[in-house]
Order: structure tokens, then sequence, then C-alpha cells
């Protein structure tokens, strides 16, 4: 998204034309979307498979095709653009071989046209001002055994863990999410930092949800005579969404995989490997 004499000049590893968020729901990766779009003066386009849905601009194979043209051309007029498709993961479903193919009108029908796309934003010296695009996918499920993580990873160039808060970062969350209701918290009636710690691997989403749910228009004016306490926040809390141990494991695997430590790894330890081999052999001799 940056000015075109800029994205010429850059090196290419550093011009991205797309960028995939992962986390769990309610981590923020949407709003993260707007707000690249919003701080860069962009103009926003929503291709998520909700949107989508049932949308097409002629029957047949074309239509999917003719969509994510449109899209794209609308994008390349209206730059700099960002072209934004929540649920990705629905997008980049492996075919099973021997199936024929199913709903026509499933998210899946633009993975190869959107990943075309993607490559047809040019960077170097042959960036021009239409170029200036980014796809921005989200997914909360990077690790499911139905996508194609080959050519997903291949169609993103930067990869993003949006993970939940860190301890700090929850008890600024409770705070803001208090004040937005009109309730400034008194640490010494409210322990802010017991909500922070019960908390942990909960998203910056379930917070929100939490608050909005106990901060009823109702309960503000009762706070007078009956001031809040932690324990009002605990139930609503345990029936949002929660980021588990094990889910929390597979995205970071996915993370280690996406981001290319694991090929790093892997490669560093065969180098390794091989040097002990070759000075075992010199010793040999």
């Amino acid at each position: 998204l940056a000015q075109t004499d800029i994205r010429q000049k850059a090196p290419e590893n550093l011009t991205a034309r797309s960028l995939l968020l992962y986390g769990p729901k309610g981590s923020g990766k949407s709003m993260l979307a707007r707000a690249i779009a919003t701080e860069t003066g962009s103009t926003f386009f929503d291709m998520s498979p909700l949107v989508i849905e049932g949308k097409s601009t002629q029957g047949g194979a074309k239509g999917a095709a003719l969509l994510v043209y449109k899209v794209f051309i609308c994008a390349q007029d209206m730059a700099p653009s960002v072209i934004y498709i929540d649920q990705v993961e629905q997008v980049y479903q492996a075919s099973k071989k021997g199936k024929k193919s199913g709903d026509p009108n499933a998210p899946v029908r633009i993975k190869k046209d959107l990943s075309a796309a993607i490559k047809q934003v040019k960077r170097g010296p042959e960036a021009t001002e239409q170029d200036r695009i980014l796809f921005i996918g989200a997914m909360s499920k990077p690790f499911d055994e139905n996508i194609d993580s080959k050519e997903l990873l291949s169609a993103f160039d930067e990869k993003v863990w949006v993970s939940y808060p860190e301890y700090g970062s929850r008890v600024v969350l409770w705070q803001k999410f208090m004040e937005v209701h009109g309730v400034f918290v008194d640490p010494t009636k409210l322990n802010i930092s017991t909500l922070a710690r019960v908390s942990d691997g909960y998203s910056a989403g379930s917070i929100k949800q939490t608050v909005d749910r106990v901060l009823t228009a109702r309960r503000v004016q009762q706070l007078k005579v009956r001031p809040l306490k932690v324990q009002e926040f605990i139930g609503p809390l345990s029936r949002t969404a929660f980021c588990w141990r094990e889910e929390y494991q597979q995205f970071s695997d996915f993370d280690f995989e996406a981001t290319g430590e694991k090929a790093l790894h892997e490669r560093r330890a065969a180098e390794e490997k091989a040097a002990e081999e070759a000075q075992a052999k010199g010793k040999g001799k």
C-alpha cells in the first residue's frame, strides 16, 4: 500500500501483496484489517464467504472468475485498496481426488481465481499506482485438516499470528471496555488484576462481550448502591469463547511452519548433522 515510487525501489520481499492473519475468535483480526485500511486511506472491499454467498455475476464456472475479476478491477481503479477475506479457510479447502465438485456456490469456487489475482499485483520497477492493493485473509482454524495448506501459504506473502492478550494488555482491556459504559474503575473497590488473571486464554472479544453483558444500563444505574464485584464477571466470561492449551499449541505449530521457521530449523539441523559426520570421518582417517 506504499507510494508507487517506494514500491518500485523497495526489495520485493518488503512489499507484500497479501497478508494472512490467524488466531482465536475475537482476537481482533477483522478490526486489524479495517484499521490497516483506515490508517492508509485505502478503499475496503469485503470478499468474505458470508458476503459473497449466493452472489455471482453469472452462472457456471465463469461466475466465480468474473466475481473476483470485477472486485480486482474496482480495487485497481480505487487504489490504494484492501481486499479482505474473513474465514479464508473456507476458500482454501482441499479438493478430494475422484470426488465431483459439490455446491457451485461454495466459497472454494473462488480459490483458483483469488490466488491468480494476488499474483497479478506487480512489485519492483514494474509496479504502478494500480498495484497498491493488499489482500488480507483471516482465519480462526488454520490447523483444520481439510485446508489446502500448501496453496494457502503460497498465496499469502506475510503471515501474522494474532494471539490472545497477555496479562498487561488484559488489565488495560478490562478498564477500557468498562470506560465505554461510563464506568471508571477504582482499584480499591474492584480488583482488575484478578479479572486479568482469570481471563488468561480469553480473547479481547470475549472480554468485551463479558463487560457488555454485565454492565447493562440498569446495572450501571445501580453502581452507587451496589458496587461491582469480581464474581459478577466470572459467569458471563465462562460462557464466551476460550482458547484451550491444545488449541494454542496447534496455533503455535502452524505459526512455526507458516513463518518458515520450521524449514529453517530443519535446514540448520541437517547442516549441523552433515558437519558432525564430516568431522567424524576426518577423525577416523
